[in-house]
């Protein structure tokens, strides 16, 4: 009997968009997926090897936690990992204050302001007397003062974004203080989401199940060159879309990271990763004991790591953050590359850097499957 010939798909980086769909596709049976990366494991930015020496996981791209309200993608990835369930707090450090809650909330307010705040209606009540009351909120700035006033506003938010996007608040979209809740109460987690876990023997492991398939295969410190193209039937491309077209439109901005790690003897942060939102060059410090399925064994010194927020071009061309601004510069370049994409039948451009925006896990999960199963029907 002769054997069924498979069609041959390239799949241009091993991140959570290029492996959801490079095992949707191989689960069809009807496919030979081949993953290429140009670094040098799999995982993404969510890549989280151990550090033997001192006994910690530790995600080498900043952390990264799972939450969803979709019960169908965490049902989709339960299938390459076990959770521990985990609700994320951060804490901002305050001059003069200490460490206060992020969002802000009663025990923010009552810290800041020594006053005692004790239920929803004094917590509205109080910052009914601080908003500002811009009737149509035409960017982040103004969405944040309509809740908080300027006062707050600035404290936590204004230098912050300075730092983070090298540009003013009132610079970025409204969008940009979407995913931050806004609480009444003394809630401390992060998220909303009814869905907060870590994968229980890191992000690492989940990839490597994922990928563990006989129809995928992975080639690492690969980079993608266009004489790749005449070898398979479709390709799916992470890379990003201004460089697959030689920016021929201008360089789309991102931000990126740099990480500073110090090994300590003592240390002390009440929450893993602690915001720093005052002038300083660090935005973020994470202490990895302090996150599950991190801490894993006696040590002799403690690691934090710091971040510093800088342009791409100064980090080895890392690209984490898609910018998108009010006046809309960006998004009107990334639309003329989208429109070029568009004319390309054998190219589907994915992820964060192919579709130039922000994703958070389970959202590129959601998309990239999305983007599999349209392919599979077409």
């Amino acid at each position: 009997m002769i054997s069924e010939i498979k069609d041959n798909i390239l799949i241009v980086g091993a991140g959570f968009a290029g492996a959801t769909i490079a095992r949707e596709l191989a689960d069809s049976g009807r496919y030979k997926v081949h993953i290429i990366d140009q670094r040098n494991h799999i995982a993404g930015n969510a890549y989280d090897p151990i550090n033997e020496a001192l006994k910690l996981r530790v995600h080498q791209y900043g952390p990264h936690i799972f939450h969803t309200n979709d019960q169908r993608i965490f049902d989709h990835l339960s299938r390459f990992t076990q959770w521990i369930p985990y609700q994320h707090k951060v804490e901002a450090w305050i001059d003069k204050a200490g460490y206060v809650p992020l969002p802000i909330n009663r025990t923010t307010l009552n810290t800041l302001y020594h006053c005692q705040l004790k239920d929803e209606a004094d917590v509205k009540n109080f910052l009914d007397t601080l908003k500002c009351h811009h009737l149509a909120p035409k960017n982040a700035q103004e969405i944040a003062e309509n809740i908080y006033g300027a006062e707050l506003t600035q404290l936590f938010f204004g230098r912050y974004t300075q730092k983070m996007w090298s540009l003013k608040l009132s610079e970025l979209p409204t969008e940009v203080l979407a995913r931050l809740p806004v609480r009444y109460d003394d809630n401390p987690h992060y998220f909303n989401d009814a869905i907060q876990a870590m994968p229980a023997q890191g992000y690492l492991h989940l990839f490597e199940n994922m990928l563990d398939h006989p129809d995928i295969s992975v080639s690492l410190s690969c980079t993608f060159e266009k004489t790749m193209e005449k070898n398979y039937q479709h390709i799916f491309n992470s890379m990003p879309i201004d460089v697959y077209f030689d920016e021929k439109y201008g360089a789309l901005p991102y931000r990126s990271i740099q990480f500073v790690h110090e090994r300590l003897q003592e240390h002390y942060q009440p929450v893993p990763t602690v915001n720093f939102t005052d002038e300083g060059m660090y935005t973020r410090q994470t202490d990895w004991r302090l996150y599950p399925g991190c801490d894993l064994g006696k040590r002799s010194e403690i690691l934090i790591t710091k971040e510093i927020p800088c342009s791409y071009e100064d980090n080895n061309f890392e690209r984490y953050y898609p910018v998108k601004t009010v006046a809309g510069e960006p998004q009107k370049i990334y639309k003329r590359y989208r429109g070029e994409a568009e004319k390309l039948n054998h190219m589907t451009f994915i992820g964060r850097c192919g579709q130039y925006i922000y994703y958070d896990m389970h959202q590129v999960v959601a998309n990239s499957l999305k983007i599999a199963r349209n392919f599979l029907v077409s």
